[in-house]
């Protein structure tokens, strides 16, 4: 039993300070703690957001090539032939506004009577054929870069390596041949 009367046996009983000085320690851990989560999320979002982008210039130039090769009077019907030069001055050109430099052209089409499909560097080794033929002519233009140039590899620095070099992104576009 205390006796409160004993000046002996007195507890003495500090006030707990208010103020920064007792909150110091814990900011300082909280922040320790969530900076490197924020730091992931921020770069994922950046790098996800340029990489949705780069699909969005990649539709792009599908569309433009595309649009180039369904006026183009006489597509080539030699299977694995060259791309026109046309439709690679339109799909380049659109690209390199994006800083997009290596990519894979494929134009398939069947506009002498049977689906050809022409590549573009010469030598390439084409996907295999995307889908059923459209009815009537039509052309197919699929544009294959890797993957490294659409997408920043921001979290490579954290350790999180999302690009791997032997990855592609693939976009495609059809179009009726009016040529």
């Amino acid at each position: 039993m205390i006796d409160t009367m004993n000046p002996r046996t007195t507890v003495a009983i500090r006030p707990i300070p208010k103020g920064p000085a007792r909150r110091e320690g814990a900011l300082t851990l909280e922040l320790v703690l969530v900076l490197p989560m924020l730091l992931v999320m921020i770069l994922a979002v950046v790098q996800f957001g340029q990489y949705l982008a780069n699909i969005q210039e990649l539709a792009l130039a599908a569309r433009v090539g595309g649009e180039e090769a369904a006026i183009t009077q006489s597509l080539p019907t030699t299977e694995g032939g060259p791309v026109p030069p046309s439709v690679i001055n339109a799909i380049d050109q659109q690209l390199l506004a994006a800083g997009i430099v290596h990519r894979m052209i494929v134009l398939e089409h069947n506009v002498g009577g049977q689906q050809t499909s022409l590549v573009t560097p010469s030598g390439a080794e084409p996907p295999p054929k995307l889908a059923a033929v459209p009815p009537g002519q039509y052309v197919r233009v699929v544009i294959i870069v890797p993957k490294s140039e659409v997408m920043p590899n921001l979290l490579k620095t954290l350790g999180l390596n999302l690009v791997m070099p032997d990855r592609t992104t693939l976009v495609s576009y059809v179009m009726k041949h009016e040529g």
